[in-house]
């Protein structure tokens, strides 16, 4: 005989609905509690009964197969009659469960690390579902937060305060009085003070100290002489070097110099005796342990350089609390993960240093990021020094892959970028993007183009008169041309210093065409540099129009399954670099190939009417080496690249090393070379710059060469991914949603004034001043609640500033709460975190726990949804757990009579245990 079960909570229900009836008859109700109360119409999808119950295996199972998440819920509760609120909830409960399915399996001890990592994989897919759920969500009966409900919001974006103070990096190590070794030669430098338009330069000889001791003291002193002498306010002092301890006091035995600036004085710093310095930059480390590396050469003529600095840039790492394994119960430790950042390019600032270009996968420099990967720019001056940094704010990805600067100082890069950005239209695939900032970092414009498919800008160059010469490749027609065949066209395109186009050219035909190199020709026209259908092209364009024919075209041949690098021009040839095979043979080489995979390579070719070959040098291993870029000074050629062994017998550090070399212009031969290792022994060097001034005794005074920068930026678009015009909304008590865009001056102080304007007397904005910078922090008023809703897929601000949507509720004083009631609808916080993880067992665990809480509070908010008002105001309302006064007797007899049914049901066999979650 089967036995049927009996659903205990169904007929509990019934009997609480009767008890809710009874007491409604005699209790008044508010209007807004009414309407927003909606009775149950079907079995939810937790309840036993519902055609929507499934165990956690079968959802895992059929959201592997299917990586769908959360579904439109008019759809996948069509043949539901319920109300859109309910459906909505329902469709949200379902999704977090089919998130859980995949947590509960990767939480498990017997779950191999390679599966979970497939989980994760799928699990960030839903995540990113429930993003895009959440923003579509439009409940009417209550307010949902997807994370936690707070007293204030403060964002994770500071913006650090300007302070004239300079401090240097470590010059001396030993006593503090005692003599510096490095400041005991000739040291002679000027400083130059620009105050009230005026510039006065002041010369500073060590050597007129005299017989006095060169320590720190006694040089900060002499220059400060200098300094007051001639009436500026500026002042030098010794400064201890490194972190301070939890007692505040900086341990060791580093020295450096401080200096304290006015702000009415902008310093410069040169020296007369000053040579060229040479930096390399790429990639040390690989995947998620990729960081940027820039290495500094000096002393480029003695044959043997120096390394004047190593230095990696890093973006933010991942932080999360894990418990400790073998600790005690709810003992944690703070866990850091790496995030990868990359430079693909680097090019000389006018004023000293370098600029470098890339992208990053995570926050840099506390800059959140909209997207997964964004285009990265930072200045560095000569000291290794990272003045300021740039994220370009795409809503999905972009990489930054070339730079150049122009005569003014402003710097151009160009790359590709996916999804939204800005202002600018999505074309299709990647789009090729080109930017120009000013030498400070301020973005002046930016281009956005190509064609429906996949598009980017490789390279980019600036003529004389400002005009940005940008190329890559175009797998489909725009512009005006229709594409050429195969995979990839090349093009070339100019933009005025203004970002108007000025005109668009197809390079190549029906093959496999890219532009990998330009540069300004010694004439102000353009040479190119191609890769099509595996060979290297070089051609000359009139740069006044896009349709005459090339001034000259030249077809180097077959790279075997080599690239094009890079190209430089100077006045006696053009210059270019890349790897080849040993069967790319142009001409005969002034050093043969190696023997390995490939080689880097540099040809040297004359100018004319028709370009004439000088030579063709090989430069390598016998493993496989590559140059990516060239530069060319006072008859000197430069390679960087990467090699897998010892470039011309030279010692490899690692797996994989960056390298640079010197050779000879007139012919070819090899002076030097250097390589440099990275993390886990994998660098890569990707660009190559040339500071004409940058090797001085200033290095070893740890001043920079060129203008001292003591602070960044305060302008939130400046110091952040938000761009202008981006935007969040803010609703006080349930209101209307209202609208606070940014605009290209905004700083936190006047996006808060933005905000205040809109919360009148229900709530504050203000800047709160931190270590790390001013943030924006946001409260309500008493009595009120705050809630903030994302920007539109690109433009959302509030994910520019590192603020999650969510709601600000002050409830006020619990001693006062009689007789306050709000129209505004409950609000539920599911507490999801903002980011989770199932790639390892603990952070599973965690994950897993999230969501049962969260999935807990969807039922507890449908509950409350559709509870019976007048339950509802006696549980809730002013009255609630009000004492006094006597209770009907026909109320004392329906209440009698219900209890008893609960109780004869309660001391049965049970109920039915409730499924699952």
């Amino acid at each position: 005989m089967s036995v049927i079960g009996l659903d205990v909570g169904l007929l509990t229900g019934w009997y609480n609905s009767r008890i809710s009836a009874s007491l409604a008859s005699s209790t008044s109700l508010s209007t807004a509690s009414s309407a927003r109360s909606q009775e149950p119409t079907a079995p939810a999808p937790w309840e036993i009964g519902s055609p929507n119950l499934m165990t956690l295996e079968e959802m895992s199972r059929k959201v592997l197969a299917n990586g769908i998440f959360f579904n439109d819920p008019d759809r996948e509760f069509s043949g539901l009659n319920a109300p859109d609120d309910h459906k909505q909830l329902f469709s949200l409960h379902q999704g977090l469960k089919r998130l859980a399915s995949l947590a509960e399996e990767a939480q498990e001890k017997t779950t191999a690390d390679s599966r979970r990592s497939f989980l994760d994989k799928s699990f960030q897919s839903g995540l990113a579902q429930l993003d895009g759920f959440f923003d579509d969500m439009d409940l009417e009966g209550l307010t949902l937060l997807k994370g936690e409900q707070l007293s204030k919001i403060e964002s994770e974006v500071a913006i650090a305060r300007g302070t004239s103070q300079y401090t240097t990096d470590t010059i001396h190590t030993g006593d503090f009085d005692a003599e510096v070794a490095s400041l005991t030669g000739d040291v002679q430098f000027s400083i130059s003070v620009k105050k009230s338009g005026i510039t006065q330069t002041i010369d500073i000889n060590l050597a007129d100290m005299g017989g006095t001791t060169r320590n720190l003291d006694n040089i900060s002193d002499h220059i400060n002489t200098q300094l007051e002498a001639a009436g500026v306010l500026s002042r030098f002092e010794r400064a201890k070097i490194g972190e301070e301890n939890d007692v505040g006091v900086v341990p060791g035995n580093n020295y450096g110099f401080q200096i304290f600036g006015v702000s009415t004085e902008t310093i410069s710093f040169s020296a007369a005796a000053a040579k060229p310095a040479l930096y390399f930059a790429g990639v040390s480390g690989i995947n998620d342990s990729a960081g940027g590396q820039v290495v500094k050469l000096t002393d480029l003529a003695s044959g043997t350089p120096q390394t004047g600095y190593t230095t990696r840039f890093s973006a933010d790492p991942t932080t999360s609390e894990v418990a400790v394994v073998g600790g005690e119960e709810g003992e944690t430790r703070v866990k850091q993960e790496d995030n990868p950042l990359e430079i693909h390019a680097t090019t000389a600032s006018a004023d000293g240093g370098i600029f470098v270009v890339g992208h990053a996968s995570a926050a840099t420099d506390g800059q959140v990021l909209k997207g997964e990967q964004d285009l990265i720019l930072a200045k560095y001056d000569s000291t290794g020094n990272r003045v300021w940094s740039r994220v370009l704010g795409a809503a999905e990805s972009a990489q930054g892959l070339s730079i150049a600067t122009d005569s003014s100082g402003n710097v151009v890069v160009a790359g590709k970028v996916e999804g939204g950005l800005g202002d600018t239209t999505d074309v299709g695939g990647s789009d090729s993007v080109v930017v120009k900032y000013s030498a400070s970092g301020v973005e002046q414009w930016t281009q956005r183009f190509g064609g429906t498919k996949d598009d980017q800008a490789s390279t980019v160059a600036v003529g004389d008169d400002g005009t940005v010469y940008v190329a890559g490749s175009s797998a489909s027609a725009f512009g005006g041309d229709a594409h050429a065949g195969g995979g990839s066209d090349g093009y070339i395109r100019a933009i005025d210093a203004s970002g108007t186009t000025l005109w668009t050219r197809r390079v190549g035909s029906t093959g496999e065409e890219s532009v990998s190199a330009i540069a300004i020709a010694s004439d102000g026209n353009l040479v190119v540099a191609s890769q099509e259908d595996g060979n290297a092209v070089l051609r000359k364009f009139d740069v006044s129009d896009d349709t005459s024919a090339a001034i000259w075209e030249q077809d180097l041949g077959d790279l075997d399954d080599g690239r094009v690098g890079g190209l430089a021009i100077d006045a006696t040839g053009i210059y270019l670099t890349g790897a080849a095979g040993g069967g790319f043979a142009p001409t005969a080489p002034v050093s043969a190939h190696a023997g390995g995979v490939r080689d880097a390579f540099v040809m040297k070719m004359t100018d004319g009417g028709a370009p004439t070959t000088d030579f063709l040098t090989f430069v390598g291993s016998d493993k496989d080496d590559g140059a990516a870029d060239v530069q060319v000074h006072d008859g000197k050629i430069y390679i960087a690249g990467k090699t897998l062994g010892g470039i011309n017998g030279g010692t490899l550090n690692g797996e994989r090393d960056a390298f640079a070399a010197q050779l000879d212009a007139s012919t070819g031969a090899v002076d030097w070379t250097t390589q440099v290792s990275g993390r886990g022994g994998l660098a890569d060097a990707k660009g190559l710059a040339l500071s004409t001034t940058d090797d001085s005794v200033l290095d070893a005074l740890g001043l920079p060469t060129g203008t001292l920068t003591y602070s960044d930026s305060r302008v939130v678009t400046d110091r952040s991914s938000a761009r202008e015009d981006d935007f969040f909304y803010v609703s006080v008590n349930g209101g209307r949603r209202k609208k606070i865009s940014i605009e290209a001056d905004d700083t936190m102080r006047s996006l808060s004034f933005k905000i205040n304007a809109k919360l009148v007397l229900d709530g504050t904005a203000d800047v709160r001043r931190s270590a790390e910078g001013d943030m924006l922090r946001i409260k309500a008023a008493e009595g009120s609640s705050i809630e903030l809703f994302a920007g539109s897929e690109g433009r959302d601000l509030l994910k520019s500033l590192g603020i999650s949507p969510g709601a600000i509720v002050n409830t006020g004083s619990l001693l006062d709460k009689d007789d306050k009631t709000t129209d505004a609808p409950p609000l539920f916080a599911l507490d999801l975190p903002t980011t989770m993880s199932l790639a390892e067992k603990d952070t599973a665990e965690t994950a897993m726990e999230a969501i049962q809480d969260a999935l807990s509070k969807i039922q507890r908010a449908y509950r409350d949804l559709t509870m019976d008002p007048a339950l509802k105001e006696l549980l809730q309302g002013p009255q609630a757990g009000k004492r006094g006064g006597t209770v009907p007797a026909y109320y004392n007899s329906q209440l009698a009579n219900y209890q008893a049914g609960l109780a004869r049901l309660n001391s049965g066999s049970g109920g039915q245990a409730s499924a699952y979650f």
